[in-house]
């Protein structure tokens, strides 16, 4: 059985990164898109507000992504695991980026 902190923790924890990161990455192009294309080619403040909300949210997610990676890659050196319990980071960014999301589409469903 691989210790903590073998080659394949080290990959998980790469693949989990780059999930945050595909995860931010689509959440900022789907507000550049709302920002720019929402009001049959009319920008407004609502799909502006909307759109810079999900592009800010995906910037955070990138950064929450990196922050974890990195400290899971510390623990992983010295050999330690977390229980569940102690991570509530990915619970609590996915709610912010469910209510993201559904903050930017009110906003554009009310703007029309």
């Amino acid at each position: 059985m691989e210790s903590v902190g073998g080659p394949r923790d080290h990959l998980a924890n790469e693949r989990t990164q780059l999930a945050w990161m595909r995860t931010g990455a689509t959440s900022m192009v789907v507000g550049l898109g709302i920002a720019r294309f929402a009001d049959d080619g009319q920008i407004s403040a609502a799909s502006l507000l909307a759109g810079g909300l999900l592009v800010l949210t995906g910037a955070v997610a990138v950064c929450f992504g990196t922050v974890r990676y990195r400290r899971v890659a510390d623990d992983l050196r010295e050999g330690v695991t977390r229980t569940a319990a102690e991570t509530t980071g990915p619970t609590i960014a996915a709610v912010v980026l469910l209510l993201a999301m559904a903050a930017a589409t009110l906003l554009v469903l009310l703007a029309t």
